[in-house]
């Protein structure tokens, strides 16, 4: 794997783990600011007169009640509504329902609504009008997957405006269909390219699909026109870090933070980008920054803080934070942040030489995790250097069961040929030692069991 390949990988590890999977996960359809738009309302309210040559016919009667309801419709449409309940009927035209619905839709009952749209529907399959309200009801109560079919249909039918196109692309988009979404937006945007909806539409479409240099070049149109927004800004440094230019998202990532527009996620971003380049200071002060933001964000940005601290060589700030992770995070730690906590603790507590507080962790570790070889090799390494025979056999005991893992089997052998040396039992050393050398063989060892080897002949008077 090339140097640029390892970086990406760690980058997109990183980013899994921090809950920003997808290079679109900021932009994302906020429903309360998207209807309360006057193109969006412009599209489904007032419509009213009915096209008698392309929609269903109304009845001599209806027509009377259809020429009371225009009057009532400029004064009064509690009443223009009620007129329309009062005479309507099971076998009323299609046309009727259809104001009912209307007048419902105007009123935000968007239940009812949909209710009238879909009786207008199943008596004239081809009423455009209905079909297009019934599916735009349909997006504004969040299912996006049942709206499809009917938009589609009012486009066979001759709906070809820049908000039936653009909605089917936000259906699409939230059912994962971004090649069918790219389509949609990209009609939508030919029809009106000032709606900002449709273009972040199309970004995350294109971002979704891997189409990073096009998802770019439409991030920056709408940065034109909207410098300050971070979500944009946000977007791009995802997009740039799929096209594996790290350097650029950390660029417009910085951008974002002197514009004072970060958030606890983007900076969070950031700390993980300049950790996988070992670019450890750095990553601190982001996770910091992202920490005093949001302090009740992940427990995992908390984790990589007190571990960058503990590399440091920071132990106090790390015994603090690690604390508070834990009177926090309590009951929430995922095991994988859990054992990581561990293995911070019982390296702060070796490094105090409390063997009181660092040994019941790593039983702890090997509890949680019979096969944690880097745990049982702290435990027998530790046992050796006391120098007591209760100690040697206690790191036999664990040495026997570490070269059983094979990821740590030559670290072990080696570990294992050094406590025997430190005894002064070369013989039993020198297998170890020849294991090792078989498995892995490495100049040191080599040299190293050429060692053992003459100070056992030494010792045994050869």
């Amino acid at each position: 794997m090339t140097k640029s390949n390892l970086l990406k990988s760690a980058l997109s590890g990183l980013l899994c783990a921090a809950g920003i999977v997808s290079a679109s996960a900021q932009l994302e359809y906020n429903a309360e600011e998207f209807w309360s738009q006057p193109h969006i309302r412009n599209a489904y309210l007032g419509n009213y007169e009915l096209n008698t040559k392309t929609e269903p016919k109304l009845t001599e009667e209806e027509q009377e009640v259809f020429r009371e309801l225009l009057e009532l419709l400029t004064t009064d449409k509690a009443a223009a509504l009620q007129l329309l309940l009062t005479n309507i009927t099971a076998e009323s035209s299609g046309a009727m329902d259809f104001m009912v619905g209307s007048l419902y839709a105007e009123r935000g009952d968007i239940e009812k609504a949909m209710e009238y749209f879909i009786a207008a529907v199943d008596k004239y399959p081809n009423f455009l009008r209905a079909r297009r309200n019934l599916a735009i009801m349909l997006v504004q109560n969040a299912k996006f997957d049942e709206a499809i079919p009917h938009f589609v249909k009012a486009i066979d039918l001759g709906s070809r405006d820049t908000t039936t196109f653009g909605l089917l692309g936000l259906c699409y988009v939230s059912g994962s269909k971004f090649i069918s979404a790219e389509t949609a937006y990209r009609e939508a945007i030919m029809l009106d390219s000032t709606v900002k909806d449709w273009q972040l539409g199309l970004a995350k479409s294109l971002l979704n699909q891997k189409k990073y240099e096009e998802a770019i070049a439409v991030l920056e149109e709408i940065l034109i026109d909207e410098p300050e927004n971070e979500i944009i800004w946000i977007s791009q440094a995802n997009a740039y870090l799929g096209l594996d230019d790290p350097e650029t998202a950390v660029a417009i990532q910085e951008i974002v933070d002197r514009l004072g527009k970060s958030t606890a996620d983007s900076l969070e971003f950031m700390g993980n980008i300049y950790m996988s380049r070992n670019l450890n200071d750095l990553a601190l002060t982001y996770y910091r920054k992202a920490i005093r933001k949001d302090p009740k964000r992940s427990v995992k940005t908390h984790v990589d803080t007190a571990d960058i601290l503990v590399g440091r060589g920071a132990f106090d700030e790390a015994k603090t934070l690690i604390a508070d992770i834990r009177k926090t995070y309590a009951k929430t730690t995922p095991k994988e942040q859990d054992t990581r906590l561990l293995r911070m603790e019982s390296h702060i507590a070796m490094n105090d030489g409390n063997t009181n507080v660092f040994i019941p962790i790593l039983e702890k570790l090997i509890e949680n995790d019979p096969l944690d070889g880097d745990a049982l090799m702290m435990l027998a390494d530790h046992y050796t250097t006391q120098g007591t025979i209760d100690g040697y056999a206690r790191a036999d005991l664990y040495y026997e069961r570490i070269v059983k893992i094979p990821d740590i089997e030559v670290k072990a052998l080696i570990g294992w040929s050094r406590s025997y040396v430190a005894r002064e039992q070369y013989g039993k050393a020198i297998p170890l030692l020849e294991r090792a050398n078989t498995l892995e063989p490495r100049p040191f060892i080599t040299r190293y069991l050429e060692g053992v080897r003459k100070i056992h002949i030494a010792n045994m008077g050869l």
